[in-house]
This record gives C-alpha cells, sequence and structure tokens, in this order.
C-alpha cells in the first residue's frame, strides 16, 4: 500500500466519520420530535479498480419495525372510532341526566303522576289542577328538548365528518407530493429519511381518522387503500367525497336525506349498502353516532312521546274521535291524533290548549276530561283513569331496540338507562383500546426512537475514530516528509 493511498484510506474514514457525526447530531436534535425515527448511517468498503480505498456512508436508514408501525395503526383506527362515538353518547347522556335525576324525562314523567295522585284528593283545587297542566308541560318540553339534543348531537357528528374527511383529502395530496419528491431522490441516490418521516406521519393521521392499508411499491412510493381495499392514493390522491348537512331534523337518516362517503361515486360509508364500507377511524366512529345511536335514542323519545298522546287520548271519556274533539292533554304542534309512524313526535308533542291558560284554555278539564262542557270538578272518576295510564301496559314499536310491551314508566326509565349503558359501554371499550394502542406505541418508540445516552456513547467511539484516522494523515505526512528530504 502506497502512502497515498493511505491518505486516501484516512481521509474517506474521516469524511464517513463526519457524516455519521451529522446523523448523531440530527438524532439528538430530534429527541423530543414527535414522529421523528432514529437514523443511522450505513458505512460500506470504498472499492476503486479492485482496490480498497477507505469508507465510504451508502446510505443514511431509518431505525424502524414494520410490523409495529402497522399494528399502531390498526390499534389507533379501532381506538379513535370508539372514543369518537363515545364524545357523541357522552354529549347526550351528560344532557338527559340518569332515570332518577329531576332533568330526566323519567323523573318528570313521575311527577305528572304525582301531580295527578293530589288532584285525586283535592280535584276542585285549581292550584293542584294547574300543577298538573304545569307537570305536562314541563314533560312535553323535556321531550322536545331531548329532541332537540339528539339533533344537535348528530348535527356535531356530521360536522366532524366533514372536518377529518378535509383533513384525509389534505394528507393525501401532501402525501401524493411526497411520493414525487422521494421517487426523485431514491432514483439519484440521495437522502430520503426526513421525507419518508413526514409521509409516516401523515400515514399516522390517516389511520386515526380511517382505517387503510398501504403497501411500498418500486421506487419508494407508498399505495393508501382503505380497510376494504378502496384506493385512496397511487400515482395520484383520489379525493374523499361528504356534503355536510346543514340542518338535521329528527326525520333525517343516512341513506335518504343525509350524506354518504364516497370516493369516485363508491360509497365506502359505514351503516349503508356499501359493500366495502370503512370500518375504523374517527369518521367510523361519527358515523355509527349520527346513523345508528342516535337516531335510536330518537326512536325510543318518539315511542315515549306516541305513548303518551295515545293513552291520554283513550283514557280520556271527552274524546269522541270525531272533529277537534280526537285530541288528549297531550296532542302535536300539528294537532290531531298520533300517526302510524312517530318519527318526530318527541319534538312536535304539546300540551293540548283547552288546558293552558295562556291559550285562553281551563286547567279544570283535566278533572272532567279534556273536551267536556263542564261537569262535576268534584268526581276524580276521570283522574282515576289518568292516573291509571302509568301502570297500562301497552305495544312498542321493535325499532326502539327495546321491550315490545311495556308500561310507559319502565319504558322510559329502560331508555334512558339503555342510552346510559351504551355510553359507558363505548367509553370502556375506548379505555381497554386505547390500553393497547398505547402499548404498541411505547414499543414503537423504543424501537424507532432516539436513546441520547446510546447516541453519545457512539459519538464518543467516533472521536476516537476520527482521532486514529487523524494519526494515520499524520504519520503518512511526516513520512512524506521523509522521502522530501532525501
Amino acid at each position: 500500500m502506497t502512502i497515498s493511498v493511505a491518505l486516501q484510506n484516512a481521509l474517506s474514514g474521516m469524511q464517513a466519520n463526519q457524516s455519521r457525526s451529522a446523523v448523531i447530531a440530527r438524532n439528538i436534535a430530534n429527541a423530543s420530535t414527535e414522529g421523528y425515527t432514529r437514523k443511522q448511517a450505513v458505512l460500506t468498503s470504498l472499492t476503486i479498480a479492485g482496490e480498497g480505498r477507505g469508507v465510504t456512508v451508502a446510505s443514511v436508514e431509518r431505525q424502524l419495525n414494520a410490523s409495529l408501525v402497522r399494528e399502531t395503526r390498526v390499534q389507533s383506527s379501532a381506538y379513535q372510532a370508539q372514543s369518537a362515538k363515545a364524545d357523541m353518547l357522552t354529549l347526550y347522556t351528560d344532557s338527559i341526566g340518569q332515570p332518577a335525576d329531576a332533568r330526566s324525562i323519567s323523573s318528570k314523567l313521575s311527577k305528572l303522576e304525582q301531580a295527578l295522585v293530589g288532584l285525586e284528593e283535592l280535584p276542585d283545587s285549581a292550584t293542584q289542577q294547574r300543577a298538573v297542566v304545569d307537570a305536562a308541560v314541563t314533560l312535553a318540553n323535556g321531550l322536545n328538548s331531548t329532541s332537540a339534543t339528539i339533533a344537535d348531537v348528530r348535527q356535531q357528528a356530521d360536522s366532524g365528518i366533514n372536518d377529518a374527511v378535509n383533513q384525509v383529502n389534505t394528507a393525501l395530496k401532501q402525501m401524493e407530493d411526497l411520493n414525487r419528491q422521494i421517487a426523485v431522490r431514491t432514483g439519484t441516490g440521495q437522502d430520503t429519511s426526513e421525507m419518508e418521516d413526514q409521509r409516516d406521519r401523515l400515514l399516522d393521521q390517516m389511520a386515526s381518522l380511517i382505517d387503510i392499508q398501504y403497501f411500498t411499491r418500486s421506487g419508494n412510493e407508498v399505495v393508501v387503500m382503505t380497510g376494504n381495499g378502496i384506493t385512496l392514493l397511487d400515482d395520484q390522491a383520489r379525493t374523499l367525497e361528504f356534503v355536510p348537512t346543514a340542518v338535521i331534523g329528527p326525520q333525517a337518516a343516512y341513506p335518504g336525506s343525509l350524506s354518504g362517503l364516497t370516493v369516485e361515486g363508491v360509497d365506502i360509508a359505514p351503516g349503508g349498502n356499501s359493500a366495502q364500507p370503512i370500518s375504523g377511524g374517527r369518521i367510523a366512529g361519527l358515523f355509527a353516532a349520527r346513523d345508528q345511536s342516535m337516531p335510536e335514542a330518537q326512536r325510543q323519545m318518539d315511542e315515549v312521546a306516541r305513548a303518551l298522546v295515545s293513552l291520554f287520548q283513550s283514557a280520556d271519556a271527552s274524546v269522541t274521535g270525531t272533529g277537534t274533539s280526537t285530541t288528549g292533554l297531550f296532542t302535536l304542534a300539528s294537532g290531531g291524533s298520533p300517526p302510524g309512524a312517530a318519527v318526530g313526535m318527541a319534538d312536535r308533542i304539546r300540551v293540548n290548549d283547552r288546558v293552558l291558560l295562556s291559550a285562553g284554555g281551563d286547567p279544570a278539564r283535566v278533572v272532567t276530561g279534556i273536551h267536556a262542557s263542564g261537569g262535576d270538578v268534584g268526581d276524580t272518576k276521570q283522574i282515576a283513569a289518568f292516573i291509571g295510564i302509568f301502570s297500562t301496559k301497552v305495544s312498542f314499536s321493535a325499532a326502539a331496540g327495546l321491550s315490545t310491551s311495556n308500561t310507559i314508566k319502565n319504558f322510559t326509565n329502560a331508555a334512558i338507562s339503555q342510552q346510559h349503558t351504551d355510553r359507558a359501554a363505548a367509553k370502556n371499550s375506548a379505555t381497554t383500546l386505547n390500553v393497547k394502542l398505547e402499548t404498541v406505541k411505547a414499543s414503537r418508540e423504543a424501537a424507532e426512537g432516539v436513546n441520547i445516552e446510546e447516541e453519545l456513547q457512539d459519538l464518543m467511539l467516533l472521536e476516537r475514530s476520527f482521532a486514529a484516522n487523524a494519526q494515520i494523515m499524520q504519520a503518512a505526512g511526516r513520512m512524506l516528509d521523509k522521502l522530501l528530504e532525501i
């Protein structure tokens, strides 16, 4: 080996160590940067014309575990779906309260029964008559308010879907640009590790919003699909299409008046007629709340309202079934008897104007019958019939997801209890999934993250290696000086 070759080897070693030290410095600087993966300079022997000429940095590689990365994204999709659903259900159940709470429909129903029992004892008391009417108004207003809360929660879920869809579309466009840049740099042998980190952060974000699968093809470009195989990103990013609804009423449904989720005309929304629906991510959880959980709660409250209207009609001896006399203590905003379909009745139920002082009515009619003209206010027969309503078993629609035969009190309690049970189940499921997610994330961070102590140890080794190469160069320099002296 000639002195010049020794110099070249030492110089290449110093240059390689410079590159490695730059990578270590980058690792230390980004030790707390979220989504940053530890980089490692990969060395390879430098050979020229069959002879060794030292060492060179072949590439800068990211330190990652592909299986942990994939599992993290799977768990993230599952957790975010349950978390979003639990959040929406919590908004609703916090508003309606538990069955025993004063603000609950169950409590308002019990207060109406208690007011009627008090009226039976003092049927000629104007105060007690007004107490019954007030309790009925409070109950009707409570059902109206609950229906409005359901609509509001569905509206928030709909808006949340729109926001999440926009985030996915933005991430897809950014990944399309990154794919192109990475492919160019890969083809020219340039470092792409930082860009790949950016792309992985976008994949992490997407996985939290929608369930995905993906693979890397030649050229180091990533292809992204939904969990059921609908392509979202190939050469170009495709656009998720969703149209937010301005006002969501009790009758709004999907499929129907509410928007689904499509990719180039292919429906991927959960709960519809799609053959390839999404099943994870925040978007799926919001769809579940908007189109399944909240509509079921609406049906249950509508059934309570329908039963109230029907029961107080059938128990009222003054209801003849002809003309305007078909209405009982409770009626609908549009008047008339309850239709066969109860959709939206919780929103429309009102107390009959015939007993409202504010509408020119007479509260005494809760004693004699809503359509009675006069009568003995001391007779408690009609009051007893009204009280009997609360222990009468009636039929309820199977679509409400509860017992189809029950008293209105038991049905109302069961409805509220089930809604709280659904919220608790979603929250418990989200908590369990979050534990799994955090466990996998910790393993991933341990595999990918930067350990500053290890980086400092590597830096010390580099210092020794750099000094050794410097000594070789100094020795070679002295040898050349001796040759020049000859």
